[in-house]
């Protein structure tokens, strides 16, 4: 009975460490429950989620071109997605 309880202590704590990640708590839990050794690491190495970019990443300066939406620099003439002519769409 006390292992149960153990396990269900860890699973808890794998769970509230993935959502201060903005991961999937109740995924997380059951994994942590199964296998609780693997998912506290994983978790511990997990980089937290979020939809902000970081400077570094490729996106980031970029917008969308107004006629296929890819992301695009904005000092572009041409889109080298739709090859479509940005001159006067884009500020920059």
């Amino acid at each position: 009975m006390e292992l149960i309880f153990f396990w269900l202590i860890l699973g808890i704590v794998v769970a509230l460490i993935a959502k201060s990640k903005g991961r999937n708590p109740g995924l997380w839990f059951l994994y942590g429950f199964l296998i609780w050794p693997v998912a506290l690491v994983h978790v511990l190495l997990a980089s937290r989620t979020g939809d902000e970019q970081s400077p570094d990443s490729p996106a980031a300066g970029r917008v969308p071109c107004p006629f296929c939406a890819e992301l695009v620099k904005p000092q572009a003439r041409v889109c080298p997605h739709c090859r479509r002519d940005l001159t006067g769409f884009l500020s920059g």
